[in-house]
């Protein structure tokens, strides 16, 4: 696999380094003519593969990509439009699934979970998927195909559980990562093209989950951030970290009306908005920690570092999350950083074991009920009061 690394960092501070591999450079150029590209497979199972994970070749360009592109965000509003050629026709491939969801309308009646007619649309996206890369990427990238097709087409939900989650969301953000590094976007891409295309992603995605009712994949209730997304906020903070600039502060979003009239042009603002469409209640009931980071977070930096002090920890630290992300040998390989040997991969044992019996009891010969604790996820003590920790001063 032939790399070399094109472009310094320009603020180091917001580069994560591991060791000092690259020197601390944030871009990767792939010779795709040179690098061997495979179908993608499972390497996460349990605990010990999410480990493994975190100190990965994948790892590593995933965090180096996500620092450079919320830097490239700084003080930038979503535009309505792109003048660069290759994200507009990007938006193009966005828009045909868009009209595969208007040509697969939701089978009528209610269902709890989910709509079928989600596994029809996600049919047809599979029936065009290579023939649209294949117009999308230059003929040099064709090989890469293999790899880049799984992040598109797990981008979108899951077809078998009909949810939508934090894992479909890392999804995208490795394809958009991955064209970066085969070259496909232009050296100039700048921050307002990387927010527009996140922009028409989220909104074809909320059409989905709206048109199909799709589940919230691996959520934590009330206890987490967002039922669907993670990233979204953590952009849109980014848009707002300067704040000699920003217009309005963190405790201004607990304000419905100043959220719609930054939903358009923040990413942060558009989140919001789509909670308080589909969620009843008061915003400190149906989503307390969005609220709790309003009411107790002073500036977007803050809420920024936090967010994505959280995201480390609990998307891409998580085992229920990153299991569905799976690795090849060109874009993101199950390779070490030292060395650049493959990584040991394990096979979690329970999942080939049955369920556990339920208990019979002595006395009525009955199984026992199962009990479920009612305690939140174990958050490193954050729960509800986020800012105590992941917010912290500092």
């Amino acid at each position: 696999m032939e790399l070399n690394c094109t472009t310094s960092l320009t603020n180091r501070t917001q580069m994560l380094i591991y060791g000092d591999m690259n020197n601390g450079e944030t871009e990767i150029a792939i010779d795709a003519r040179t690098t061997s590209f495979e179908e993608p497979t499972k390497r996460v199972f349990d605990s010990r593969g999410t480990q493994l994970f975190q100190n990965s070749v994948a790892m590593y360009r995933l965090k180096m990509y996500l620092h450079r592109y919320m830097g490239l965000m700084h003080n930038v509003k979503v535009p309505q439009q792109s003048n660069n050629a290759k994200i507009v026709e990007f938006i193009g491939i966005l828009q045909k699934l868009e009209t595969l969801v208007n040509q697969t309308p939701a089978i009528p009646g209610p269902r709890r979970y989910g709509n079928l007619a989600c596994r029809d649309w996600h049919d047809k996206v599979e029936a065009v998927i290579n023939t649209t890369l294949e117009d999308f990427l230059p003929i040099e990238c064709h090989k890469s195909i293999v790899e880049v097709r799984y992040y598109l087409a797990n981008a979108f939900g899951s077809r078998e559980r009909l949810d939508y989650g934090t894992g479909h969301e890392l999804s995208f953000f490795a394809l958009v990562c991955a064209l970066d590094m085969l070259g496909v976007w232009p050296v100039s891409l700048t921050g307002a093209d990387l927010l527009f295309l996140f922009d028409r992603y989220y909104a074809l995605v909320r059409k989905l989950v709206l048109a199909y009712s799709l589940e919230p994949a691996g959520s934590h209730g009330v206890w987490g951030l967002d039922d669907h997304f993670h990233l979204m906020y953590i952009f849109g903070a980014s848009q707002w970290a300067d704040s000699r600039t920003a217009p309005v502060m963190p405790k201004d979003v607990q304000s419905k009306s100043v959220v719609v009239d930054y939903a358009p042009t923040n990413l942060y603002c558009q989140g919001l908005s789509f909670v308080f469409q589909v969620k009843s209640g008061h915003f400190s009931e149906n989503s307390p920690m969005l609220y709790d980071i309003s009411q107790t977070v002073p500036t977007w930096s803050k809420v920024q570092r936090g967010l994505l002090k959280m995201y480390f920890a609990e998307v891409l630290n998580k085992c229920p999350v990153v299991q569905h992300f799976w690795f090849g040998t060109g874009l993101f390989p199950w390779t070490s950083p030292e060395g650049g040997f493959d990584l040991p991969t394990y096979e979690s044992s329970a999942e080939a074991q049955p369920a556990p019996t339920p208990m019979i009891t002595a006395a009525t010969m009955r199984p026992a009920p199962v009990r479920h604790s009612m305690k939140p996820p174990n958050f490193h003590t954050v729960g509800r009061f986020t800012s105590q920790d992941r917010f912290r001063k500092g």
